[in-house]
């Protein structure tokens, strides 16, 4: 007999943040602050006893490699003979800062918890997650605000118990855009010379945020985040300056990409750029569906 579980996590746009490693997975992350998209990953988890066991990703009807959720679903079921399928929709692009990673790691697990009715508890399912997507090198920072939605401030790094969320309801809708092709994380976060900017300017943002978090607050430190570092590229650079005309722009990190809100001739210009995404801040979080 096949069992079945259905799950949704969001996605999620990081404007600025701090990297911290860890030896324990569970303890490694990233504070910072971002918002949580309702578009994100729907996935459905199949599950039947075998005599050996697979584990099978498909992304948006494709057979994918799926770093993140594969492993996830490796920790959850740990040794135990199962044929596990999980289809998962996409609703955003890959390696543009959308945490689509996490959210396939993180809806995945809450659908096969469901399937087989392992009884997990939510804090255990959000740190499988977070340990695939940190373990698979695509993911600091995600899951745990994915978890909770809403706009979020990473007070303390790392999954439950150590990682520690603050979440703000905002209610906007959300103008997001794919400028240039997918981000290379290795290419900036092996560079020494980045990593120190990104330390000092994300504390300081961090530090600022935390003063007087609002939405507000969180396009412009983004924008000078961003700037600072140098992790936006050019084309990136232009299209938040034409935007911010008619709204708030920033980069999504880590992507070639920017998020926005503002009148509809924002979203005019961000078509300009690229493929438009239009959504609102999920305030609900990750949820079985």
């Amino acid at each position: 007999m096949v069992s079945h579980g259905e799950a949704f996590a969001p996605g999620h746009i990081t404007a600025f943040f701090v990297g911290y490693d860890d030896l324990n997975p569970f303890r490694k992350g990233s504070r910072g602050a971002g918002l949580c998209t309702t578009l994100g990953v729907h996935a459905v988890a199949r599950a039947r006893e075998a005599v050996e066991q697979s584990i099978e990703v498909f992304i948006n009807d494709e057979p994918a490699k799926a770093d993140a959720s594969t492993r996830a679903a490796k920790l959850l079921i740990g040794s135990s003979r199962y044929e596990v399928k999980v289809l998962q929709k996409q609703q955003l692009p890959s390696m543009q800062g959308f945490g689509m990673s996490g959210a396939g790691a993180l809806s995945t697990v809450l659908a096969l918890n469901e399937a087989l009715e392992l009884g997990k508890s939510r804090e255990d399912l959000v740190g499988l997650a977070h340990r695939s997507d940190v373990e698979s090198g695509t993911g600091l920072g995600d899951v745990m605000p994915q978890a909770t939605g809403g706009m979020d401030l990473r007070e303390k790094p790392g999954a439950p118990p150590y990682g520690v969320v603050r979440k703000f309801d905002v209610e906007a809708e959300l103008l997001l855009c794919a400028v240039g092709p997918p981000f290379v994380k290795a290419s900036v976060l092996g560079s020494p010379a980045v990593m120190d900017r990104i330390r000092a300017s994300g504390g300081k943002c961090l530090d600022e945020f935390e003063r007087g978090p609002s939405l507000e607050r969180l396009f412009d430190l983004g924008r000078t985040f961003a700037y600072e570092t140098g992790l936006v590229q050019p084309r990136v650079k232009e299209c938040i300056e034409a935007v911010r005309a008619y709204g708030k722009a920033s980069m999504s990190m880590l992507g070639n990409s920017v998020f926005a809100v503002g009148k509809e001739i924002a979203a005019t210009v961000l078509r300009g750029f690229g493929t438009l995404y239009r959504c609102q801040v999920d305030n609900e979080g990750a949820r079985v569906v």
